[in-house]
């Protein structure tokens, strides 16, 4: 902005010399304003001095506890010990028994240095709107521009629009529902997790509009537990409990319909609103987390992840918007003996007939393979949330994520400079610890397998440098690359990765991002 204001009154006191000198002789007035049109091109700002747009991940918590009158928050549970965390005693992920400590892993907790700031009350409630309020107000006043959510949705999920606490769940006007049993949605599928969206939607509606942030989806369909859970829907036990009848069964057409209702609802409840994050052209951002995950599953039924953004692209032109822009967040491994954790795009189940029983993720790539293919997905730009490696360098200490973070900058910057219909959007990480969740990664053993790769941890100079390389290369690649820089994350206590004000580290990362980027 200073740059910007120094150019304009340099510029007026030319001009002004140049029109006084311009009045002695009507011959020398062409050539004279043609020196001040070529003059006023080179004081004209480039693409590079524009201003980076900063973008940041918020991830909500929600309530672990079985009980509905306890509100068992599922970071807070986790940093302040073991014994109520569900992320240590989740079996899908640890093995029957949990996440197991003994001699070699023990327990290292409580973290109680992740804990927020007084001013944020400390432990707080996620749907407390003083808390949103203050959490809104830090991110716009260092320099934060927007915030893309971390978005959730269950497809599973039936409802009776006629049952009072249903009554309100959202659903497509006009959509059919089956009046003999209490308004019965015909297409189900619901958010999860919504609660500290809606309270932030409101709280951001209250505010001023120069002091409103904008905000964006990430949709995060990449549970495999959800994913069973819709297969299961119309199951012969599902039937014989009343949670589904006959003739709810997860095909293809109904698969569709969910995406459409889908799409549907962020038209309806997010993108007319006017603190969405759009394009110029009037396009909303959504940001799309580990496509490979859905595109995985589409291929279940014969489809093709286009097909599913074509018709978010249908429907939002349907209802009068210009289209979507989707950007697919993407990491994977990229060195051939990781093939096994690659990226697939295809799921099979282990038994045709009872599918929800489980399955098998097929055709893997690594990431270098994968990423090419984006663009006929009908992504139009990609960014990533954490990358763990960058070939065969691997995140041990913070030193080595600020390089493997190059690599891929470098990468995928060079890889996307000539096309103008596919931008790379620079991603930044302040760090990553997984211990509190019980550490990097879970296996059904119940022991981690690379706990070597938690404490990657910054501080407020080493990140400060993390954003000014991050920065350099924004505006070395603006033309192809566009504007915006991301950074993982607002809030993520558990991967250890949390630029909210705490007592741990109090300002220091929303200060290190006011220096670099400014207001």
């Amino acid at each position: 902005m200073l740059k910007s204001a120094l150019y304009s009154i340099l510029a007026i006191i030319i001009v002004s010399i140049i029109l006084f000198f311009a009045k002695e002789t009507t011959e020398a007035k062409s050539p004279q304003v043609a020196d001040l049109t070529n003059f006023s091109a080179l004081l004209k700002p480039s693409d590079a001095d524009e201003d980076e747009l900063v973008g940041v991940y918020f991830m909500p918590s929600w309530n672990t506890s079985p009980d509905p009158a306890v509100d068992r928050d599922s970071f807070w549970s986790c940093l302040t010990g073991q014994v109520d965390c569900s992320s240590l005693q989740n079996p899908g992920i640890w093995g029957p028994k949990g996440r197991i400590y003994n001699s070699k892993y023990s327990y290292e907790g409580p973290y109680l240095d992740r804990k927020p700031i007084k001013e944020l009350k400390g432990f707080y409630k996620r749907d407390d709107p003083e808390v949103i309020k203050k959490q809104l107000e830090y991110m716009k006043s260092y320099g934060i521009d927007f915030f893309a959510y971390n978005w959730f949705y269950g497809r599973h999920y039936y409802y009776h629009l006629d049952y009072g606490p249903q009554s309100k769940m959202y659903y497509p006007k006009g959509w059919q529902t089956d009046k003999n049993r209490s308004g019965r949605v015909a297409v189900p599928g619901m958010v999860e997790w919504g609660d500290q969206l809606k309270v932030m939607l409101e709280v951001n509606a209250s505010l001023p509009k120069e002091k409103q942030m904008k905000w964006a989806l990430n949709w995060c369909d990449d549970s495999n537990e959800r994913w069973m859970l819709w297969l299961k829907v119309g199951a012969p036990e599902e039937i014989a409990r009343e949670a589904n009848y006959e003739g709810e069964k997860p095909d293809k057409e109904l698969y569709l319909k969910v995406h459409e209702k889908i799409t549907q609802l962020w038209i309806d409840e997010y993108f007319s609103r006017g603190d969405y994050l759009k394009e110029k052209d009037g396009r909303p951002l959504v940001y799309f987390y580990f496509p490979q995950d859905a595109e995985s599953r589409a291929a279940y039924y014969d489809l093709k992840l286009k097909d599913l953004l074509d018709l978010s692209q249908q429907t939002a032109k349907k209802a009068g918007l210009p289209g979507i822009k989707f950007i697919a967040v993407t990491a994977g491994p990229m060195l051939e003996n990781e093939r096994v954790y690659g990226l697939p795009n295809f799921w099979k189940p282990n038994n045709p007939q009872k599918p929800w029983e489980g399955g098998t993720y097929l055709k893997k790539q690594l990431l270098q393979e994968y990423v090419p293919r984006l663009k006929s997905m009908g992504f139009e730009g990609m960014t990533g949330y954490v990358y763990h490696n960058f070939m065969n360098k691997d995140n041990k200490s913070f030193e080595d994520m600020r390089e493997t973070y190059k690599g891929h900058w470098n990468m995928w910057s060079e890889k996307f400079k000539n096309d103008p219909d596919f931008e790379y959007q620079v991603p930044t990480a302040m760090g990553w610890d997984m211990r509190p969740a019980g550490g990097t990664w879970p296996q059904p053993s119940g022991i981690p397998s690379e706990p070597q790769k938690d404490r990657v941890h910054s501080d407020k100079n080493s990140f400060t440098a993390m954003l000014k390389d991050a920065q350099q290369t924004s505006k070395k690649y603006r033309s192809s690359n566009g504007n915006t820089v991301m950074i993982c994350c607002w809030n993520e206590y558990l991967e250890g990765n949390y630029i909210e004000p705490t007592e741990g580290h109090g300002f220091d990362y929303l200060e290190a991002i006011q220096s670099v980027f400014g207001n």
